[in-house]
């Protein structure tokens, strides 16, 4: 799942973060995910509409801190 806005291949079709991005996603619970890209998206959004030259690098934060904090982990190496 990605969100609706975040850097892409239609800003660069060398750097997008559309993989990593996914990736990070479905280390949450599913019931999780749709929550947390519309956040993701409304995070992005509102930073390059203000502008903000590390929008990017703001969001992915984001992203990054609550999966670390929410990810799903298999202690039992069922996976």
């Amino acid at each position: 799942m990605l969100p609706k806005h975040h850097y892409n291949f239609d800003d660069s079709s060398i750097f997008n973060d559309s993989g990593w991005i996914g990736e990070q996603i479905d280390m949450l619970p599913i019931s999780m995910q749709k929550k947390v890209a519309s956040k993701y998206s409304d995070i992005y959004l509102k930073l390059t509409n203000d502008k903000d030259k590390k929008a990017r690098f703001r969001s992915n934060s984001w992203l990054r801190k609550t999966v670390d904090k929410y990810k799903v982990t298999n202690k039992e190496g069922l996976f």
